[in-house]
């Protein structure tokens, strides 16, 4: 199927010619039809031509009320009834209009009188029953096919924009600076025999499995994820050391949460980024997350000094978290960024759904100059 005949198809600017040439295609058909069994073709083209509005009236109330309020919606139940109903009465008009106009004006006088006992068989003609419902039938069909496509090619988009995502996830959330300054802190612990060294590798370690092989997963225990952070701010904070000030609160019901691997990395990141590496002297963090029910809050807020830092509204991985919010939580979250003169705020709001209980991840991680600010 080349471009031009899909665009045809499907495109909603060519929308007058599709069904032109449905119309057209009926005409012909039906018109060559009628010819045969009234053995004349020019009062074939006529029938054809006198019916075709009860027809059109007929098929475009199915395709354009019926279908997708109900069809489409899987509502079948009440799609059938009303579409029985429907046909009722396209055969009460089609009969209206062929006994009081068409006959009168093709004979020249009035219809016959029609008795008791044939008025159910002349109104409910097989004949137009088959034509109304063959039109209809086809139209139905074509726009099914077109709202299944076209569902189809959009979740095919959605996958190929996740995976694309998730691929660009691994690459972007543990930058190489992250891992250069690790490593050459855990390379200055071990010539200085440093008690701390055993303790960041194993950090290190752990943080770098959960990036290549745990994140394949579409979701993971919140737990887990709180888990993962604490030790990615332990291991930053050690480039640091004193003049780094973090205050970490986790508070409600984190038990059985489920969520979106490396979710929250991102804002972390962003935070020691644009934020405490871009200033001089003492520096400070705040990372706060609670549940309450479903509703998950999180929120980083550091001190910024504008005249070292590019005012950013975020840099590349808070690009692509929003991006897979939009994918994973359509409808379902709300994300917020706020500059002010010495501080940055960034505010994520999530509606969880329910999952089942999980082993508890979360293990008390120490932080340096931990407080209780927030």
């Amino acid at each position: 199927m080349t471009d031009r005949i899909k665009n045809i198809m499907f495109r909603r600017r060519y929308r007058l010619i599709r069904h032109s040439l449905f119309w057209l295609v009926y005409f012909i058909v039906f018109s060559i039809e009628s010819g045969v069994d009234l053995g004349n073709w020019r009062l074939g083209i006529e029938t054809t031509l006198y019916f075709t509005p009860i027809n059109l009236l007929f098929v475009y109330v199915i395709l354009f009320w019926l279908v997708p309020r109900y069809l489409v919606k899987e509502r079948y139940l009440t799609f059938l009834i009303f579409y029985i109903a429907w046909v009722a009465m396209g055969l009460v008009i089609n009969f209206l209009f062929r006994y009081y106009i068409l006959i009168p004006l093709r004979s020249g006088r009035p219809s016959p009188p029609i008795g008791m006992g044939n008025a159910y068989r002349v109104i409910f003609a097989l004949g137009s029953f088959i034509v109304m419902n063959t039109v209809a039938g086809f139209a139905v069909f074509i726009s099914m096919f077109k709202y299944w496509y076209r569902e189809q090619r959009q979740k095919m988009q959605i996958q190929e924009e996740k995976t694309r995502g998730e691929l660009e996830l691994l690459k972007a959330q543990l930058h190489p600076h992250f891992l250069f300054n690790t490593l050459n802190n855990l390379y200055t612990l071990v010539i200085e025999r440093s008690e701390k060294a055993p303790d960041m590798l194993l950090r290190l370690s752990g943080l770098l499995s959960y990036v290549l092989y745990e994140c394949k997963a579409s979701e993971v225990p919140l737990e887990k994820e709180i888990k993962v952070m604490l030790d990615y701010i332990a291991l930053e904070q050690e480039r640091y050391g004193s003049r780094l000030e973090i205050s970490t609160d986790f508070s409600g019901d984190l038990d059985g949460k489920m969520i979106a691997p490396m979710m929250f990395q991102p804002f972390v990141e962003n935070a020691f980024k644009h934020g405490t590496a871009e200033q001089i002297g003492r520096v400070w963090m705040s990372i706060e997350l609670s549940v309450r029910k479903s509703q998950l809050i999180f929120r980083v807020i550091n001190s910024v000094d504008w005249k070292f830092a590019e005012k950013k509204a975020g840099g590349i991985g808070i690009g692509n978290v929003r991006r897979r919010l939009e994918l994973l939580y359509p409808g379902k979250y709300t994300l917020e960024q706020t500059a002010g003169a010495e501080t940055y705020i960034i505010s994520l709001t999530i509606e969880l759904g329910f999952s089942a209980p999980v082993r508890n991840w979360l293990v008390p991680v120490p932080v340096a100059n931990q407080s209780t600010r927030i």
